[in-house]
């Protein structure tokens, strides 16, 4: 049957179509649709699927890997950066193994589109002596998913799938399965404490050699069902190109596009590798260039004197991958010698503005970090954050750095420490607190470490798309009474619309922490301004507009409250787009030291 599936829903269905029933994980662009869409064909095709959020990607690894002993096809799924904090328990399942199948999805994302890395997946999977499966299309994601559930359950052992998101979020008309004939296995735990409680030395050691010996059966079957019948295929031509990934549809379209013949191999599974195989077809050829992204997995596996690669300065080390990039490539091995067909044209040569990103028009989170520097000024202040929507935050000057999950709390301790004579006020996102920012709080309280954490409560994981918190799920978990329960005194302030209140409330914040100790906790309930269900009872409608007589180009709005509706007109004045303009009233008080933004009476009488 075809389908015109993103690649995130062609792994979904062929999650279902593996009888993979039960799927845990943690949102992460690219990865954050493939659990979303499992949830959708559950519910489409009434099935008994377990497919829900975990509270970070070790808990959504360790909850699929148990099921996966109990002999249950499984299921973590998450981004390429959730994978270090899988990591832990990743390594040893290695070695311990499995019953049923477990797929580890990591998406990457090279070219840093939406991450704070460029990380390799496939090298992790190298690290933790794992098979890695690295599709190139949407249809090769839908294919070895299923083979890789397939191939886990075969030799007990996890196996990755790394998609990156040009495979994710790529959309291609599919083969898939015509019917869904789902038959999940029965659980059933059976109890072997050699093996599921293996400790240092006695039962790991055994453990460590049984994987080992794993990972040389797994390279012959590399060999026999996947690469030889690719390497069959050759003509013998003068150069060879090695491809992982979507480093394959690159290559062919540029071989096309210049008019060149090479041999073209496609790996599909690029850990474990069989080298002395792949390096005996090597000797027939002049040259072997090696297209991957965005480290050199498969080049440093098959090194040899006649491969090129990231590691020879063949080809491009950092960002995406692209047909330029690999013409150059082709440039460098000597396998092309013309011009670049790809160079932009001199009429298009040109410098697009940049339009930086924004927190969205009507969102709290503004509001909140201009009441923050409002009351702690930039001289006497540090402002560490974390990692979520509020990170956009960095346009209005409120955001100091930033490092990865929970790390805003850690790094405020550090911060406190290290320059006492600055109050440190660190924002965290409420799912990013229950993901990694409980255990650096705890140390803050141990170690009595003196600032001030604002914890913004929206009831969703926002950036990835408005997945829901444990909390907004089960209303018995509440963040206040986590902070008291460590021994905090936890303030709390509802987010209002009139940011008077919100400035006053920060200066309460403010005189509390004079006298501290330790730390002060602050959380701010909020709600997401694309909350369907949530932000409708909150948004006042009250829309605003400019007085020009009153404007002076003072650019209070534009570079410290950054709202997107806020631009200069030809006259030079302040406008506010009414397309754009969320109705929130936020900048009707305090915002404009002239009071040039007036309340619009008239805004839904012109039928905006």
């Amino acid at each position: 049957m075809k389908q015109t599936l993103m690649g995130n829903d062609a792994i979904a269905w062929g999650l279902i179509h593996a009888n993979v029933d039960m799927v845990s994980g943690y949102p992460g662009t690219p990865s954050s649709e493939i659990l979303t869409e499992v949830q959708k064909i559950k519910y489409k095709l009434n099935l008994d699927v377990y497919a829900e959020w975990g509270t970070n990607e070790k808990v959504g690894f360790e909850v699929a890997y148990a099921g996966a002993i109990a002999g249950k096809r499984t299921c973590a799924t998450m981004k390429q950066v959730g994978l270090n904090v899988a990591s832990d328990a990743l390594m040893s399942a290695a070695y311990i193994g499995n019953l049923g199948g477990m797929l580890l999805i990591a998406a990457d994302d090279p070219g840093f589109h939406s991450s704070q890395t460029e990380q390799d997946s496939r090298v992790f999977a190298k690290f933790a002596r794992i098979p890695v499966l690295d599709p190139a299309t949407p249809q090769d994601a839908y294919d070895l998913t299923k083979y890789g559930v397939e191939l886990s359950e075969k030799f007990q052992i996890p196996v990755m799938l790394r998609p990156v998101m040009r495979v994710c979020h790529a959309r291609e008309i599919i083969e898939m399965d015509a019917e869904t004939d789902f038959r999940p296995n029965k659980g059933e735990f059976k109890r072997n404490v050699p093996r599921w409680g293996a400790v240092p030395r006695k039962d790991r050691f055994p453990q460590g050699k049984e994987q080992l010996n794993r990972i040389e059966v797994i390279k012959e079957y590399n060999w026999d069902h996947l690469l030889k019948s690719e390497f069959d295929k050759c003509e013998g031509k003068e150069v060879l190109i090695i491809t992982s990934g979507t480093g394959h549809g690159f290559a062919k379209e540029t071989l096309s596009d210049l008019g060149l013949d090479a041999d073209v191999v496609k790996v599909l599974m690029p850990y474990p590798l069989p080298v002395e195989q792949m390096r005996d077809r090597f000797k027939s050829y002049d040259k072997v260039l090696v297209i991957e992204e965005p480290y050199p997995c498969v080049e440093e596996q098959i090194a040899s004197p006649n491969v090129y690669g990231k590691n020879t300065n063949s080809i491009h080390q950092i960002d995406e991958m692209s047909k330029e990039e690999i013409l150059k490539a082709f440039q460098n091995i000597g396998l092309y010698d013309g011009e670049n067909i790809y160079a932009t044209p001199p009429s298009l040569n040109f410098e697009v503005e940049a339009r930086p990103p924004a927190l969205c028009p009507g969102c709290p989170h503004r509001d909140v970090y201009y009441a923050i520097t409002k009351v702690f000024k930039h001289k006497k202040a540090i402002y560490p954050s974390d990692i979520g929507c509020y990170t956009l935050a960095l346009a209005q000057g409120a955001i100091d750095s930033i490092l990865c999950m929970g790390a805003s709390v850690s790094m405020a301790s550090g911060f406190a420490l290290s320059d006492p004579d600055k109050t440190v006020v660190a924002t965290i996102g409420d799912g990013t607190f229950f993901h990694s920012g409980i255990p650096p709080l705890i140390n803050a309280v141990y170690q009595n470490h003196k600032f001030i954490l604002v914890i913004l409560d929206n009831s969703t994981i926002a950036m990835t798309g408005r997945q829901t918190t444990p909390a907004r799920e089960n209303r018995n978990i509440d963040i206040k009474k986590i902070v008291e329960g460590m021994g905090i005194d936890c303030m709390e302030h509802q987010y209002s619309y009139e940011m008077q209140d919100n400035v006053d409330f920060f200066r309460e914040v403010k005189e509390v922490h004079k006298n501290a100790t330790g730390p002060t906790v602050v959380v701010v309930r909020e709600f997401c301004i694309l909350d369907r269900e949530r932000a409708p009872e909150f948004i006042p409608n009250i829309f605003a507009k400019v007085d020009p007589d009153l404007c002076v180009a003072c650019d209070q709005c534009t570079t410290v409250y950054k709202c997107p509706p806020m631009a200069y007109n030809d006259d030079g004045v302040i406008e506010i787009d009414p397309f754009l303009c969320a109705g929130c009233g936020g900048c009707l008080d305090i915002v404009c030291p002239t009071d040039a933004f007036v309340q619009d009476f008239d805004y839904l009488k012109r039928g905006n």
